[in-house]
């Protein structure tokens, strides 16, 4: 083979080649800490193809979103979170779920009108009076809608084993999903690992404690809610109090009233201002010539954004101007200005304090912090690495 045909990423003999294996294979058991052969055998395959590259987990397909969450792989923990919870509802709605539910309660529903109707129909018989078909076809009606809702609440009892296997086969497909992809995910963790050293690694037990209690609690509750509809109502209706909501109202109504009182001046002159600031813009888009006010706004549009955006703006214009919206289209342009304009009065300077913190502490009370200090302790600790 001549030199010039050779190829230096092919070369895995090298001192330096040998070096580099040897230092991922390190990198590797400090990333993993668990297992690191396994780990470092199957990132190998990974990393040899730029293609997604099957290989099989088998804890991860076992303990499915907990492994993930526990490994840090959220964004893959939470979407198989998701289907094994499903699956593990329709599993026990299948096995224990009351399916006929809903149309037991139909029923009930039905059946107290039913009695209703019963007594109004032997109070006719008893009066003599001309209302008894009526009732009669009544009481027939309700009888003969509790019995079809009673053949639909048995054919709902009876799809119990069809609902739990259709869980049974998703649960396997997601194990099987997930522990094929485990690896893969893990390796491209390890890749932004080596990158930036903040990246979560290893498993540590406090994160696996996290991560099941987290998967445990939405998939138990999932279950015993869907399964049992309306047995717990703590489950469909957050737990809250109408006085709290009462409290809340009379505590901001209280606090306006005390603005108003207190705060009277300020707010006639913030008032006063807003006012003046719109009614300028009102007045100038209004009552000058609509000619004027068009021609200015394509001319702003084509030198700002363009010939094509230009014309569409006048084409929006004139649609407007057709239409009888002229005058609307104007009024709601000068709302939109004074909000913008107030947006940028208080918004640059508060973005300007804001990128100052130490600043913005000693304004809000932290003066402990010398002038000498570029930046707080807060500052420091995080540029230093310490956050």
């Amino acid at each position: 083979m001549r030199d010039d045909d050779f190829n230096p990423l092919e070369d895995t003999e090298s001192e330096a080649a040998l070096a580099y294996a040897e230092e991922r294979r390190e990198n590797i058991r400090a990333f993993v800490r668990t297992s690191p052969d396994y780990y470092i055998q199957n990132f190998d395959r990974i990393g040899a193809s730029a293609r997604f590259t099957p290989t099989l987990n088998l804890m991860a397909g076992l303990f499915g979103p907990i492994w993930f969450g526990a490994r840090g792989l959220w964004s893959w923990a939470l979407p198989f979170l998701i289907l094994e919870a499903l699956a593990f509802v329709q599993i026990a709605r299948g096995l224990f779920g009351d399916l006929a539910a809903d149309a037991m309660a139909r029923i009930a529903s039905i059946e107290s009108t039913l009695e209703l109707r019963k007594q109004q129909l032997a109070a006719a018989i008893e009066n003599g009076s001309d209302r008894v078909d009526a009732f009669q076809r009544t009481v027939d009606s309700l009888e003969a809608n509790i019995g079809g809702i009673q053949a639909e609440a048995e054919a709902l009892a009876a799809q119990g084993p069809t609902i739990a296997l259709m869980g049974v086969v998703l649960l396997i497909v997601a194990k099987a999903v997930q522990a094929i992809v485990a690896n893969w995910a893990l390796e491209a963790r390890f890749s932004d690992w080596l990158s930036d050293r903040s990246v979560r690694s290893g498993l540590p037990p406090q994160h696996i404690v996290l991560s099941a209690l987290f998967m445990v609690i939405i998939v138990a509750t999932a279950m015993v809610h869907y399964s049992f509809p309306g047995r717990f109502s703590l489950l469909s209706t957050f737990p809250t109090d109408p006085d709290i909501r009462l409290t809340g109202i009379a505590w901001v109504e209280d606090f306006i009233a005390w603005c108003v009182r207190n705060s009277e001046v300020f707010f006639d002159g913030l008032t006063f201002g807003i006012r003046v600031l719109l009614d300028s813009l009102e007045v100038i888009l209004v009552q000058t010539p609509w000619i004027v006010i068009a021609s200015l706004i394509v001319l702003l549009t084509w030198l700002t954004a363009g010939l094509r955006t230009a014309i569409y703006s006048g084409a929006f214009l004139a649609y407007m101007g057709l239409l009888g919206f002229w005058e609307a289209a104007m009024t709601t342009l000068a709302l939109l200005g004074t909000a913008a304009l107030l947006s940028i009065v208080i918004g640059i300077p508060l973005g300007m304090f804001a990128a100052h913190p130490w600043c913005a502490l000693r304004c809000l009370g932290y003066a402990a912090y010398p002038k000498a200090s570029a930046k707080p302790p807060l500052v420091s600790a995080r540029t230093s690495g310490i956050y």
